[in-house]
């Protein structure tokens, strides 16, 4: 058998002298045989361009074991051939080659080598560009440091209820929503003690949301559902279940619904195993995958959940299972289920899938019925395709478990009447599975379609054309994507800008740090400032021990991005707006303010003459420091009623963040009396004086208002001419400080 080479060389190798090797030696292609035959053939003659000729053939010999070879691994490790068409592509490429190389023995050697330069850069060029790990990781590493950097903070929801908790458990103090009153406890302490010490460990900025948490889970589980099914290893069942357990127990319970159509194609799909042990009795192999499937979430429900409850139950002071309260309220809720919060229309995902995710999201939409006319029309084009032995023989009920994850968390979460942008997040990666699936069958049928009304010497160019296609889909997609963040960050940045600036901009009294040491004069000093009253007369009890200095929000109170954002000794105060729901309180501070925790009193013992004291976990986050997580607050209510007592004194203000849209007024106008409940603050300048300022778009008054110009970033120019002249409108998105005496 002719030796393999990696690329043909301008020297001829030593003639071949030993006879053609059987089929078995050959790996038992008969194609292979064929082109072994034309090498002996030509190493009979004695010229120099025969000699050539055997190289030539030689190395297609070894390219196409090569490809075959790769395309097997690839088949086998996967499990679905996922290169049929580019696999049937090349072996046809390669045959042209072989009738080529025996119907013309008496070629020359450059012609034969212009034969191979050909084909190896035929088969570079329909080869998939498919990155390598490093590559993808860098790239997907940029992408999320770039979002960390410049993404907006959409949900107040995330700021409420798992930033501010994780604050308070860092530091002492933050916001507390009714989720967390050991009352209710739908939000768990495991969760945010796991984003905590991560936070503490990188220091790094953490996508906060449970949905988001589920989406990674859900990414994690759907790539163990995309290898095939087997009957001889549990691995592929346990990983699956365990992404789905641990993003539905510890993240969001509702995101295991996508593990439904997993359950059902491990009862329905048979696939022949490759395995060299003893096949499976086809009557016994759903009882084992029913038994498996058991097993597993077993075992899933002791790792996990186990965890969750001992460190809830640490926290909370009481026995909850808070993946159990999240599900009675949200289902069995009733009059005070999460429909108090809002409800939205049944198209309000397909709006928002559009608007994130544009032509891909109609894609992913399509895909169920793009699967059902590439079945029909051309079944031959799907991957793993049925003539292929040894693999799965019912693809169009494959695909379709593969597809319908995202289908069925789209009907789940259509039908309810609550709806939020957050809740689509759990299937963001299905989303971009089932757009794939859509490009690739359009492509086929594209191809197909084609096929017929042209010769088959232009099939390269329709190859060429179609993919084609799906580059010119992609391109406007990630056009559309790129126009959507840069309006994004234009439009709505401002809250994150000033927060930022205010860390900086707002003056906290507290020990200032020269050369390794604390300045007492200076730290006297500032708490004395805060203690002067208006006459000039200092009170002393107050300079000792300063006010919290209070930033205070009104109708902005939603755009909070956490008390991350504000230096040490600043806290939020919430002064009254039109919203008239509740808003959150306070988590109960530890009494004493150096952090030392009182002796714990000694009890009687057993044993007469003998006492005994309590173990106690002293650590920083310990629940014994942080009582807010065990308090239930007297005021909490689980009803969205406002509570008055949550809200602070306009007087007690010293900083102020609030939006002016000075474009909805007339000069002639009376802006700062013009509503009583939210008063154009900033115009008051004989009170505050503003520290940073920038701008925030107008949404009702001028270009802002044509909903094309305030989703996606577009040129002034084109702006102009879509509103007929109308231009984008801002508003002040400012930072202001009272004025310590009011200006004459």
């Amino acid at each position: 058998m002719p030796k393999k080479t990696q690329a043909p060389t301008t020297q001829a190798p030593p003639t071949p002298t030993s006879p053609a090797p059987s089929s078995r030696e050959a790996g038992g292609s008969e194609q292979a045989n064929a082109v072994t035959t034309s090498s002996v053939r030509f190493t009979n003659s004695n010229s120099s361009s025969n000699t050539a000729t055997t190289t030539a053939t030689t190395t297609a010999t070894s390219l196409k074991q090569t490809l075959k070879q790769r395309n097997t691994t690839t088949s086998n490790s996967n499990g679905h051939d996922l290169t049929n068409g580019h696999r049937t592509r090349t072996d046809s490429k390669m045959g042209e080659f072989e009738d080529s190389a025996d119907n013309s023995g008496s070629d020359s050697s450059s012609d034969r080598t212009e034969q191979l330069d050909e084909f190896s850069r035929w088969r570079n060029a329909v080869q998939p560009y498919c990155p390598s790990y490093s590559v993808a990781f860098k790239t997907i590493f940029l992408v999320r440091a770039l979002a960390a950097t410049y993404s907006n903070i959409s949900d107040c929801d995330e700021v409420f209820n798992f930033w501010e908790p994780m604050h308070y458990l860092q530091y002492g103090s933050g916001l507390e929503t009714w989720e967390y009153s050991p009352l209710y406890a739908i939000r768990s302490w495991a969760y945010i003690l796991l984003h905590a010490l991560t936070a503490e460990i990188t220091r790094l900025a953490l996508t906060f949301l449970p949905s988001t948490f589920a989406m990674y889970t859900t990414m994690l589980f759907f790539s163990q559902m995309l290898q095939p099914p087997r009957q001889h290893s549990a691995k592929r069942t346990f990983w699956a279940i365990f992404w789905v357990g641990l993003g539905g127990l510890l993240g969001w319970p509702f995101s295991a619904a996508v593990g439904l159509p997993f359950a059902l194609e491990e009862l329905l799909i048979h696939s022949r195993n490759q395995s060299k042990k003893k096949t499976v009795r086809f009557r016994d192999w759903r009882r084992i995958r029913f038994l498996r499937l058991v097993t597993s979430a077993i075992a899933v429900l002791g790792c996990v959940l186990i965890p969750i409850i001992v460190i809830d139950r640490y926290y909370y002071k009481k026995l909850v299972v808070v993946p159990l309260n999240i599900v009675l309220y949200n289902v069995f809720g009733g009059d005070v289920g999460p429909d108090i919060f809002g409800t939205e229309p049944w198209w309000f995902y397909i709006l928002n899938g559009i608007l994130n995710f544009n032509v891909l999201f109609i894609a992913a939409l399509v895909s169920l019925p793009a699967l059902l006319v590439t079945y029909y029309a051309i079944p031959d084009a799907l991957p793993n395709s049925p003539n292929s032995p040894g693999e799965i023989k019912d693809l169009l009920l494959l695909f379709s478990l593969k597809l319908s994850p995202f289908y069925l968390w789209f009907a789940i979460f259509t039908a309810q009447p609550h709806k939020e942008e957050r809740f689509l997040f759990v299937v963001y990666p299905l989303i971009c599975f089932n757009a794939c699936m859509t490009l690739f069958m359009v492509q086929k049928l594209v191809q197909r379609g084609l096929d017929r009304f042209v010769t088959r010497s232009k099939t390269a160019a329709i190859h060429k054309y179609s993919a084609g296609l799906v580059w010119v889909v992609l391109i406007a997609a990630a056009a559309l994507s790129i126009s959507r963040i840069l309006a994004l960050h234009e439009h709505y940045s401002a809250p994150i800008d000033v927060y930022r600036k205010a860390f900086d901009l707002v003056k906290v009294p507290g020990p200032i740090v020269i050369g390794g040491a604390v300045d007492p004069t200076v730290v006297a000093a500032a708490a004395a400032t805060l203690a002067t009253s208006e006459d000039g007369s200092v009170n002393v009890e107050a300079s000792k021990k300063p006010e919290v200095v209070r930033v205070c929000v009104g109708k902005e109170w939603y755009r909070f991005p956490s008390h991350y954002f504000l230096p040490e000794g600043a806290k939020l105060g919430l002064i009254k707006s039109h919203f008239d729901g509740l808003l959150p309180g306070e988590f109960l501070e530890s009494a004493n303010a150096s952090g030392e925790l009182p002796p714990l009193e000694a009890h009687p013992s057993a044993n007469a003459g003998k006492t005994h004291r309590p173990f106690r976990i002293d650590w920083r986050w310990s629940a014994d420091r942080r009582p807010g997580t065990s308090h239930i607050p007297l005021l909490m209510n689980n009803e969205n009623k406002e509570v008055q007592e949550h809200y602070t004194p306009l007087e007690q203000c010293q900083y102020l963040v609030d939006l002016d849209y000075s474009g909805r007024y007339t000069d002639k106008e009376d802006s700062t009396t013009a509503d009583l409940i939210e008063p154009r603050y900033l115009q008051d300048k004989e009170n505050w004086e503003r520290l940073y300022c920038t701008k925030f778009l107008d949404t009702t008054v001028g270009a802002g208002r044509h909903p094309l110009i305030r989703a996606f970033w577009i040129p002034d120019k084109i702006t102009v001419a879509l509103t007929r002249g109308q231009t984008k409108v801002w508003g002040d998105y400012c930072l202001a400080r009272r004025r310590a005496t009011p200006s004459v």
